[in-house]
């Protein structure tokens, strides 16, 4: 058990169940992104930080009319930008609860020196003078791909994003906790069934 698995398991117990905490961490994601001494979540208008968690609503792209579902709230765990100049990573909404504590979990103990060396001093529990980590699109299409989960990583257009937060890395159990997913044009059920069919092809 790593880091991020112990962090959710105190708040689960503080919170007295998981529900509960989830609950709570939501709670402090919506009142910590308003406050003005509050530095865990913070505006981020620029493109995505690699490495950083991002929150963000999103339009569906006018010219993207046969999209047949989009995420207008997604929670993406940025990977390196595309070539063609969209931000690129991976929406965490997507995933089974599982798969994203686990997948989480993992990435902070691999990369915890780097995060470390990203939390000192006037960073700490500051996310906007937290600086990225390396965090390649190969390397999660690889790791996604083991659960047919790979096309969880998405492209978004900087332009349509609004009101973009990032969360500080030493609030990772607490975005993990939260369900921010509003989904259009389809329903949760349909995306298991279609992570069962990506996963059988």
């Amino acid at each position: 058990m790593g880091q991020i698995k112990k962090d959710i398991k105190k708040l689960s117990k503080e919170a007295g169940g998981k529900l509960r905490a989830r609950k709570k961490a939501e709670d402090w994601f919506f009142k910590s992104s308003k406050s003005i001494r509050e530095n865990s979540v913070s505006n981020h208008i620029r493109p995505f930080k690699t490495g950083m968690i991002h929150v963000f609503r999103y339009d569906k792209p006018k010219h993207m009319e046969k999209l047949p579902w989009w995420d207008s709230n997604p929670v993406v765990l940025a990977l390196d930008p595309t070539e063609a100049g969209n931000d690129l990573g991976i929406n965490l909404n997507l995933l089974p609860v599982a798969i994203k504590e686990n997948m989480l979990d993992m990435i902070y103990d691999t990369m915890e020196g780097e995060i470390k060396s990203q939390i000192k001093g006037k960073s700490s529990n500051n996310a906007k003078n937290q600086g990225q980590i390396k965090f390649t699109y190969e390397g999660a299409k690889k790791y996604l791909e083991r659960f047919g989960l790979d096309f969880a990583i998405r492209q978004y257009i900087p332009q349509l994003k609004k009101n973009q937060k990032i969360v500080s890395y030493e609030h990772w159990a607490e975005i993990v906790l939260c369900d921010f997913i509003d989904l259009n044009g389809t329903t949760i059920g349909k995306i298991k069934y279609a992570f069962r069919n990506h996963l059988k092809k």
